[in-house]
Order: C-alpha cells, then structure tokens, then sequence
C-alpha cells in the first residue's frame, strides 16, 4: 500500500517560497541541494528562517532516509532529521520541495524533498496537532 502522500504529491501547493538548486556541487550520493526560502519553513521540530540551506543525505552506510539541514557554507549542521520513503512514478527534472501552506501568517511546512531525475521522496512526519 502507497503513502497516501504519494497520491496527492504533486497537488500540493509549493506555496510562494524561493528554491534554488546549485547543480554544480550536488552529488547523486548525498543528493546535496541548496535552497533559498524567502520566507520561514517549519521542519520536524523547528522553524528555518527565510534564508539559504543545504539538504543533504547524512552519510551512514546503508541508510538513505537520514536527511541533514545546514547552513548556507555548510558550517554548522542545524537539524538531523529521519524522512519517511516514498516513491513517485517519475522523477522531476528539477530539485523540489513540496510545502504546505498553514494560516496566515505561520510558516509553511515542509512535506518532502524530491532530488531531481529520482523517484525516492524524502517525507517528513510531524505530530499530529501539528497537521490539519
């Protein structure tokens, strides 16, 4: 049985926030992806403020579900966080991220990351008073 986030992937909005995709130093390994959000995004257990990420696969042997958030120069890793496997039918031909818009005013949330050409989504889970 599907993740019922797989069925409804790609009609989420990916709401208004900025994404932008150094293909230069991404790796297919650790699927390395540099975002720029305009605006705040909520992650399992915190809130990134608008700025510039990098997200990337941690490296441990044998698990691909491990994702790392860092800062811009990728000084200071700032959330480990374990990602629920999903799978699409095709990959995107671009690095995306699904966000869900909230109320307004809050940030969005993050759902998933898709690293472009693979059709492993990385999902994110929250508690459930924080879905709606």
């Amino acid at each position: 049985m599907r993740h019922p986030l797989s069925i409804s992937l790609w009609a989420l909005a990916v709401s208004s926030c900025l994404l932008w995709t150094s293909p230069s130093s991404a790796s297919d390994w650790n699927r390395e992806t540099t975002a720029v959000f305009n605006r705040p995004v909520e992650i399992p257990g915190q809130i990134l403020p608008a700025g510039i990420y990098v997200f990337k696969l941690a490296d441990i042997p044998g698990e691909r579900s491990v994702v790392q958030i860092w800062n811009a120069d990728q000084t200071l890793l700032l959330a480990t966080l374990l990602a629920w496997p999903d799978y699409i039918r095709e990959g995107p031909s671009e690095n995306r991220f699904v966000l869900e818009e909230r109320e307004k005013g809050a940030p969005a949330l993050l759902k998933a990351w898709i690293y472009r050409g693979n059709s492993h989504v990385q999902t994110f889970t929250y508690p459930k008073t924080r879905i709606k």
